[in-house]
């Protein structure tokens, strides 16, 4: 059975489902004029009105405009792949504008509507965080009296790209996020002595 705007049961016609079938519509590249011909029979004045009294359904079909524009189908081994770069360090938007990877809106519209991506998202990010703070352990392990104020720039910059990660991980139900310490993850201490 198809929704129609006229038969979804909320005043005006709009239910959280159809809205969440419009967004995916509009994130696979319909245009929001062709929800009219289409089985919802959408006009343009309801989605209008929608957006104005719906704030979750503006944000998710902002989201989902943006990911419409360059659409990119969702495949478990396209995310996997994206995954695995930021894994190894590739930074989200870097990822993003490498060779057959979606596009950040894409990015940030499969994090919302696939939760198995939000959860992989999250361990890659993870996963990158882990490899900054190898990183700070070897350049701290490195750093001599003649280093010491680069090693110092290259630990705060690393502290401060760690504190962006944690920020940026999707939440995950039933994964609890690591709390943060002066911007690093529960449980990691740098200090810098003196020489």
């Amino acid at each position: 059975m198809t929704t129609t705007a006229t038969d979804a049961g909320a005043p005006g016609g709009y239910s959280r489902a159809l809205g969440l079938h419009i967004c995916d519509r509009t994130a696979a590249g319909a245009a929001p004029r062709s929800l009219r011909q289409s089985p919802l029979n959408v006009r343009q004045s309801d989605l209008r009105a929608w957006l104005d009294g719906d704030p979750e359904f503006a944000a998710l079909f902002g989201l989902a405009c943006a990911a419409g524009v360059a659409p990119q189908r969702y495949s478990l081994s396209r995310a996997a792949e994206f995954c695995r770069r930021v894994a190894d360090g590739a930074m989200v938007s870097e990822a993003c504008g490498q060779a057959g990877m979606p596009s950040l809106a894409t990015v940030q519209w499969w994090t919302q509507r696939r939760p198995e991506f939000a959860a992989m998202l999250a361990a890659a990010l993870d996963a990158q965080s882990r490899r900054l703070a190898d990183e700070v352990t070897a350049i701290a392990d490195a750093a001599s009296p003649e280093t010491l104020q680069i090693s110092r720039m290259r630990i705060a910059a690393r502290q401060w790209l760690a504190a962006r990660l944690a920020r940026q991980t999707p939440e995950v139900p039933g994964r609890t996020a690591p709390a943060e310490t002066d911007g690093w993850p529960a449980g990691l201490v740098v200090e810098a002595a003196e020489f």
